[in-house]
């Protein structure tokens, strides 16, 4: 085996194409198969040789649960990439429970298969889930590079609220900083930002040709901050033609040429998501203080982990945190098993800002902006080793000798 060829195992159930798979796992020369089984049967035992095990699937039964949970017990060491149609995110912790390392996006169509990009992304995921397994991942390099994915795992949570005020206010701190909308098909970035989408990332796609810095920045709108915007497709059909590899090629990109890259996600573990969190610096999740916010904030948390992300880089901010909604500090501590970093307070001022384009962080003077403006300057701290701030909470709460439990008291009406 060369160095950089992968001997691999294909397992696959009954109603996916074989076809297609074999086109798939055989057109990037890096993947050399050894054998193809099916999930039941006898070939099912035949889990012995190979350095990755993909699992290609039309639907995460429980027969692929199984499966799945065996190979892990028998070969712990050998990674395994589950390959499956996209918009199925359901059983996404339920996946990586059962022992998957990571997950591709199963092209829908039969031709799909021959997509060089396509057999770029599965040799590229099981080149990585195969050096996690050894330990032979290449650490994250430590430079200016500072890449931080929002997540928000229920919509209208105020994940587009927080990513774009997050990078107004590195703009205004005199950084060079981008916002990247991967939120394809409904992304609101450009809304939020009162910023007409005259060139987006489908109109970058579609323009064909290499890919470099001087081309990517011609696809870049500029905020009146100075913040930097590569806007998602203006229609949700166009989402189609953005393909994972593309956008990692695009973050790597924008890693390069700027100091700071916040990209603004879609409320799911979708497989883009998933890859922008992979290669991200740092991860800050957005909740609310309902209960179905926060169960989904917790799942969020736990499927963190599992993809071994850091947790010393992860923050979590609670966003109307002063809304008495009958959920105390105690609740939100019990049900994620941690504290909020960042409480952002409930104000008119934020839903009027949204509405008309006018991030609040521009207008400084409120509550809200100082806590976004602080949490920029935490940012900016970790990358310059300056000392890194306490939690973020509003400049009225900051002074309380309980910041957090003053605020979790306060009531005000919701924005």
């Amino acid at each position: 085996m060369t160095p950089t060829q992968m001997n691999a195992l294909v397992a696959l159930d009954g109603e996916v194409d074989r076809g297609l798979i074999e086109t798939l796992v055989t057109r990037d020369p890096r993947i050399k198969v050894l054998d193809y089984l099916e999930l039941e049967g006898p070939s099912a035992s035949r889990l012995g040789a190979g350095d990755a095990l993909v699992v290609a699937v039309a639907d995460y039964t429980a027969k692929a649960r199984d499966f799945v949970a065996i190979a892990a017990r028998q070969h712990p060491s050998r990674p395994i990439v589950l390959m499956c149609p996209p918009g199925r995110n359901g059983f996404l912790g339920e996946a990586f429970e059962s022992g998957v390392d990571d997950i591709v996006a199963l092209p829908t169509e039969a031709d799909s298969g021959a997509d060089p990009i396509l057999a770029r992304q599965l040799a590229f995921a099981l080149e990585k889930a195969v050096m996690r397994k050894r330990g032979t991942a290449k650490p994250k390099t430590e430079t200016s590079r500072n890449v931080i994915c929002v997540l928000g795992l229920k919509g209208g949570s105020g994940k587009t609220l927080t990513s774009i005020n997050l990078g107004v206010s590195l703009a205004e701190a005199g950084h060079r900083a981008v916002i990247m909308d991967l939120d394809l098909q409904f992304g609101d970035v450009a809304l939020a930002l009162g910023l007409s989408p005259v060139r987006t990332m489908y109109d970058l796609v579609r323009s064909g040709g290499s890919l470099d810095a001087e081309k990517l920045e011609d696809f870049l709108v500029t905020h009146s901050s100075g913040l930097k915007a590569l806007l998602a497709p203006v229609r949700p059909d166009q989402a189609s033609v953005i393909t994972v590899s593309f956008l990692a090629d695009v973050q790597r990109l924008l890693a390069e040429m700027f100091e700071f890259v916040v990209i603004d996600t879609s409320p799911s573990f979708s497989p883009e998501v998933i890859a922008a969190v992979d290669s991200s610096t740092d991860v800050l999740v957005v909740a609310m203080r309902d209960t179905l916010s926060l169960k989904n904030t917790k799942l969020g948390l736990e499927t963190l982990e599992r993809m071994e992300y850091d947790r010393r880089r992860v923050k979590v901010l609670l966003n109307r945190a002063n809304t008495n909604v009958g959920i105390e500090r105690g609740d939100v501590l019990a049900i994620l098993g941690r504290d909020a970093d960042i409480l952002l307070p409930s104000d008119r001022d934020i839903t009027r800002s949204m509405n008309q384009g006018i991030p609040i962080a521009e207008r400084g003077g409120s509550e809200a902006a100082t806590v976004f403006h602080n949490l920029a300057q935490q940012y900016i701290d970790a990358a310059t080793g300056g000392h890194e701030e306490s939690p973020v909470a509003p400049p009225d709460e900051a002074a309380s000798s309980e910041p957090r439990r003053a605020l979790f008291r306060r009531s005000r009406r919701s924005s």
